[in-house]
Formats: structure tokens, sequence, C-alpha cells
């Protein structure tokens, strides 16, 4: 490892895509911001990624650490299409860390293939059992997430750019597959808004039809979807986003800029989900899903210089660092859109706090605001946070350290 990390240590910052000019990381040296990201990484990879369930087969073992994997998933839960998009993500970005990392990618892409989605084999199946199939019906384990999906396809976009298309895997052939099939199943055809799934016109009669989840604006995605396909309705796809994102914030969340877990009645009279919508009681608020929305809205600023994902998350920003009186560990895990917390939340989970941090990267002013969380974020063992706190927490780490990647 000490090996590895001083021939790669020198020029690995250049590999990720050039941030947007205003874009701040924390106040260390890169040299100390790479340590720190290698360290966690190699923490993440021991706690969750396993070669199983066939060979040569790669996957992220969402109870890995040994607690409960949440989301509705079945008993004896593996795996996850999110955590596979997830795991795809991390190791094709962190490849001049790992000298297995192209082996691996590569083994996570067949047990992508291995799990298909009933609907399209572009698709994953959203879990996996751990007698290495599909869960059953009682979760619509054959059933696709679309987070998972689109994470996927922008991993095999960055692995083509990473390694070319001509050795065992075409990389490239198989985003463009996982593509289309997103563009055929959960993209709405008319209204171009990001649906949940490819169930949701056959389930419960059509009810979560006209819902989207804030989790999966992943703008950036769709951007570099067009620019490589050279399919343009995938900026129809982009705009629609961010115009429901403005519906929302102007009207119900003006003081935060809040989004809620899920969003119905979309595109025409869109609204927050009520409570058990579908998941539970945190639907129509900012939550376990919600959380990832900072996220996924920076990257859009952090490569392309979006504005309108600039003033998406300003007031964010502005609210969050109020609101927690500038300590990370005051920050609650779940809040209404006006900026409310129960007395039932927790307070610091990795989830939040990393995903502030992304936001935080967007300008200058949050400097100090910035180093509290990372601070806080390198602090925190992994052995105090499960999957999804941690693996977020990886991402998070991975783009505020400079090495998120584009096509």
């Amino acid at each position: 490892m000490k090996l590895l990390f001083s021939i790669v240590m020198s020029s690995l910052f250049a590999l990720g895509a050039p941030a947007f000019a205003g874009v701040i990381q924390p106040s260390y040296e890169q040299a100390e911001l790479d340590a720190q990201l290698t360290s966690f990484y190699q923490q993440w990879k021991a706690s969750y990624l396993r070669q199983g369930c066939g060979a040569g087969r790669y996957y992220v073992d969402a109870a890995g650490d040994g607690n409960a994997v949440e989301g509705g998933t079945a008993d004896s839960t593996l795996s996850i299409s999110e955590g596979h998009g997830y795991g795809m993500l991390i190791t094709v970005m962190m490849a001049d860390f790992d000298p297995d990392a192209q082996e691996i990618f590569n083994g996570m892409v067949s047990f992508f293939r291995d799990h298909p989605a009933q609907s399209n084999p572009g698709l994953m199946a959203w879990n996996q059992l751990r007698i290495c199939v599909n869960a059953g019906e009682d979760v619509g384990g054959d059933n696709s997430a679309t987070d998972g999906d689109l994470d996927i396809a922008y991993a095999l976009l960055l692995a083509d750019s990473k390694w070319g298309s001509r050795g065992s895997v075409n990389y490239r052939a198989e985003a463009l597959k996982v593509i289309s099939a997103i563009k055929q199943l959960e993209i709405d055809p008319i209204s171009h808004f990001v649906r949940i799934g490819d169930w949701v016109d056959r389930i419960d009669g059509g009810r979560y039809a006209h819902t989207t989840r804030s989790s999966d604006f992943m703008v950036s995605h769709f951007k570099a979807f067009a620019d490589v396909s050279g399919d343009d309705s995938w900026y129809f796809v982009r705009n629609q986003t961010y115009s429901i994102i403005d519906h929302i914030r102007s009207s119900y969340s003006p003081d935060t800029s809040l989004t809620p877990d899920f969003i119905v009645n979309v595109p025409r009279n869109a609204r927050p989900a009520e409570p058990d919508f579908i998941e539970g009681d945190g639907d129509g608020e900012y939550s376990w899903n919600a959380v990832r929305y900072p996220w996924r809205i920076a990257l859009d600023y952090r490569l392309y210089g979006e504005r309108r994902a600039f003033y998406a998350l300003l007031p964010i920003n502005h609210w969050i660092k109020k609101a927690s009186g500038g300590d990370p560990e005051r920050i609650a895990d779940t809040y209404t859109l006006s900026g409310d917390y129960s007395t039932e939340s927790g307070f610091g989970s990795m989830a939040f706090v990393s995903m502030f941090a992304v936001a935080a990267t967007i300008d200058k002013s949050n400097q100090q605001w910035l180093d509290a969380l990372w601070r806080n974020m390198y602090q925190t063992s992994i052995n105090e946070e499960d999957y999804y706190g941690n693996t977020l927490k990886l991402l998070s780490m991975i783009t505020i350290t400079g090495h998120w990647q584009k096509p």
C-alpha cells in the first residue's frame, strides 16, 4: 500500500475532471487530502467489496459491516442496485490508487449482467439475496431502481474513457445499452421527467407513474449521456429536472431550497409526497433519499459550471450553516422543507454531513464551513456508520478532493 501510494500521489490529482472556477477544497495540502481519501477507500473496500456469486464476480455487500440493510429490502439481502452503481463509480474513479480496479470493475459488470431486471437486460434488478438470486415478488426484487441504473451507465462511460473498450468488456456498448433502456423504461416519454423505476405503470394502478425522486436528479449524468450518445433528448430530461427543482423551491421551500424525498403529480402540479406515500413518514421531507440531492446537483456546477445548480444550492448552504450553528454534529437526519427537525431526529449522520460538504464546495464563502465538515468526516470512524453513510461519505470524498471524473 505504501509503495502504491507513493507512486500515484504526485500525479493523481490531474486525473479528475477540472473543477469549475470558484470551486473550493478543504484547507489542506492536496497530498494530505489524498492520503485521507485513500485511507478511507481501503477501509470501505475491506468492509463492503466482495468477490462471489460466480467466478470473477464482484459486488457491494450492503450488510458487509454486520448492520441491517434498510430501504424496504428483503431479508437476507446481499446487494442492491443502488450500491452496485456506487461500487462501480468508486472503483473506476479510484483506479489509479488500485492496480486491481479494472479486474474488480469487470467483475461488477458480470454481476450486473447476471441480475437483470425482468423488463430489460439493460437494467439491473434492484435487490439480490445471499443465495445469489434476485429477491422475490414480495419486495419487487426483479424490478429496477432508477438511481442504480443511472450510476451504472455513468460508470461504464468512465470505464470507456479510462481503459478503452477493446478489451474483454466493451464498456461503451454496455453503457449505451443501459442508457437506451433507462430512456425507454425510466424516463417519462412525454414530459421527460425521471421516474422511480421500470415498474411504475403496472403496480397499484399506476399510482406512482407521475412520481419522481430527488435523489435521482443526476443532472450532470444527463448531460454526459447526451454528449456521448448524441441523443439530445437527455437535455430535455436535464431541463425538466431543473424546472421541477425550481417549482418545489419557490412553492414549498422558499426559505431553505430543500427538496423532498419524493415528488408527486409531476410535472403539472408537482408537490411533495404525503407521509407514507411509498417508503415512510419522511416521503415528503428532506430525508434519507433527498440527502443525496445536494451532491447530485453540485456535480453539475463542479463539472460544467451550470448556474442553475449554483443558485439551487446557494440557499441550502446559507440555511444549513445557520440551522446547525456551524457545527456538523448538529446536522439532523431529516428536515421538513421549512427547515425544522423532529424530536425523533438523529444527528451527525455521515450521509447528511458528507452531502452538505459537497454542496459547500461551490463557493469560497463556505470555506470555514467546508473545513469543519471535512474534519468531522475524516475523524468519524467507519465503525460508527453503516453501508449507506460510509458509501456516501466515500463518494463525497472523491468529489471534494477533485477526483470525480466525467467521460
